[in-house]
């Protein structure tokens, strides 16, 4: 059987978990916070089942196995995450940790496991491979350093400023637009954007309820998400989260409506959070996107971003 053993965690091993993430890669530290508050926030689109890792009695690793909630046929892919303290984190351990997740998720009834590696971690991208898991695609990260951009980014987002003007398109925050209507707009523009960028499992079909949990996260201020609006509706949006407790500002959404693509609506809206970023003392800001997605990867590489490591995704068959 292996010396782990897998426990179902409870939302007080929340903050543990966040801790395992944080230890395990401390270049991208995990908020207990917001973790926390995920965890205590159902899901109508996603199905999630967490776990404690032990060995020995002693808490050294987490463990989640989640999906979308299958309707019809077709693949029914499933996620395998998780991770151990870098004191127990050797080869041997991280394919028992993935052995056990493998058998969780076939248990699901799912038909692809999927699973991850970042770029810079080439003991878990070995094990992955190991385990016969094929490379499906990479996403990108980038991290943009607001103190030495600081000239480019202001003079960038003034340009897109004046281009909005002429376009007759508004920037403001969501917390200056009085209509109810705004969650329903920011959410159909984000699940239409969401629709276009490359993928290989289908976008679900997030509910309004879910994107507003989203919203109501600790890290998520709507006087810090930027939208743009023509003839009163909202046609793109930008938001960055801000972690309360620890870990490094990210852009969380930006996405424009296929109307008025090409209007430089996406650089637009990025560009006021960056301003804003920048008025509260931000040092810097990370950013994420699939390997293939052209447009963003171009607004990033004009405000400069630089590269960072990245993610890698695989896929086996549950069979």
């Amino acid at each position: 059987m292996g010396e782990l053993r897998f426990h179902a965690a409870t939302l007080d091993d929340a903050a543990f978990a966040a801790d395992v993430w944080t230890a395990a890669r401390p270049s991208a530290p995990v908020d207990p916070v917001v973790k926390r508050y995920w965890w205590a926030t159902p899901s109508e689109t996603y199905v999630s089942e967490r776990y404690v890792v032990t060995r020995g009695g002693e808490r050294i690793g987490f463990a989640l196995v989640d999906h979308v909630r299958w309707d019809g046929p077709g693949p029914r892919y499933v996620s395998l995450r998780g991770d151990l303290l870098p004191e127990v984190r050797t080869a041997a351990r991280l394919d028992e940790l993935l052995a056990g997740l493998e058998v969780k998720g076939r248990a699901t009834g799912a038909t692809v496991l999927r699973t991850k590696a970042v770029e810079d971690d080439p003991l878990r991208e070995s094990v992955v491979r190991g385990r016969g898991y094929r490379e499906d695609r990479r996403s990108r990260r980038w991290e943009l350093d607001l103190v030495g951009n600081r000239a480019r980014i202001l003079a960038l987002a003034e340009e897109s400023r004046e281009r909005m003007r002429r376009a007759g398109i508004e920037l403001c925050t969501l917390a200056a637009i009085a209509e109810p209507s705004k969650y329903e707009q920011v959410w159909r523009v984000g699940d239409e954007a969401a629709r276009d960028i490359p993928t290989t499992e289908p976008h679900p079909d997030e509910s309004l309820e879910d994107y507003l949990q989203w919203l109501r996260s600790p890290d998520t201020r709507e006087d810090r998400f930027w939208v743009a609006r023509r003839e009163g509706r909202i046609v793109g949006l930008s938001v960055l989260s801000y972690p309360p407790v620890r870990g490094i500002v990210n852009t969380s959404y930006t996405a424009t409506a296929r109307s008025v693509r090409g209007l430089g609506v996406a650089r637009a809206t990025k560009g006021e959070t960056l301003v804003q970023a920048i008025g509260l003392g931000v040092d810097r800001v990370r950013t994420g996107n699939d390997a293939q997605n052209a447009p963003i990867l171009h607004i990033n590489a004009a405000m400069g971003y630089r590269p960072i490591a990245g993610a890698i995704e695989f896929m086996k068959d549950a069979g």
